[in-house]
């Protein structure tokens, strides 16, 4: 097909570096990916989707913590409990799952404590594209849609969004490597859709890192 004289052909969206994998296995398993991120590919279980989206808004909890990686799962019960969220076999799933997670981002980094950050999310949050000053941010979608990702700060020419329930673990600049990391995320915009988020953040720590302990809590399940 010709071009209209005067006019440049659409450009075509380029494939994203994110290594994406069908299984835990495969997950667990990885630890220097070669892409700029790496997405477990997965559904939650239907009765744990239908549990979070049924929450009321304002019981979805919210928090920021430094934490030894082993603490992840306790620390998101007592969030959920702390707003008066009933006990259920969905939020135990969820409190493992994290845990899970929690153990393989400390594992991947040898790190001995995390920053953990549970929010409910309303509006369009971080609506700019861009690459964290971190090592690296593993992020998980509970509720609503997921992190969007882009090789464009403007999001141009695609936009890649995470689906719900996928960990995707996003390389930060800190990351060890020579190139420069291409990939950009962003939180989807939702102000004025309705919509509501839960996302989970687990970033590696060293025990001296004093970044953010403003806004960090220390969490201790002892």
């Amino acid at each position: 097909m010709e071009t209209p004289s005067g006019s440049e052909p659409p450009r075509k969206a380029a494939r994203l570096p994110v290594l994406h994998v069908p299984s835990w296995d495969a997950f667990q398993s990885l630890r220097l990916p070669s892409e700029d991120a790496v997405a477990w590919d997965r559904t939650l279980p239907e009765d744990v989707q239908a549990w979070l989206d049924g929450l009321p808004e304002t019981q979805l909890p919210s928090g920021r913590f430094r934490l030894a990686p082993s603490d992840v799962g306790d620390c998101i019960a007592q969030l959920f409990e702390a707003e008066r969220v009933a006990p259920h076999s969905a939020l135990n799933w969820l409190c493992k799952d994290a845990q899970h997670l929690a153990n393989w981002v400390a594992d991947l980094h040898d790190a001995p404590v995390l920053r953990l950050r549970l929010e409910a999310v309303f509006d369009n949050a971080c609506r700019k594209f861009h690459v964290d000053n971190v090592l690296s941010r593993l992020i998980c979608t509970y509720r609503g849609p997921g992190t969007q990702l882009s090789l464009d700060m403007s999001g141009a020419p695609g936009i890649e969004t995470v689906a719900t329930g996928v960990p995707v673990l996003l390389k930060g600049r800190l990351w060890p490597q020579t190139n420069e990391i291409a990939l950009k995320h962003r939180s989807p915009p939702i102000e004025g859709t309705g919509l509501s988020r839960l996302v989970l953040v687990l970033e590696p720590l060293d025990e001296d890192d004093g970044f953010g302990t403003s806004y960090d809590q220390r969490f201790d399940a002892n």
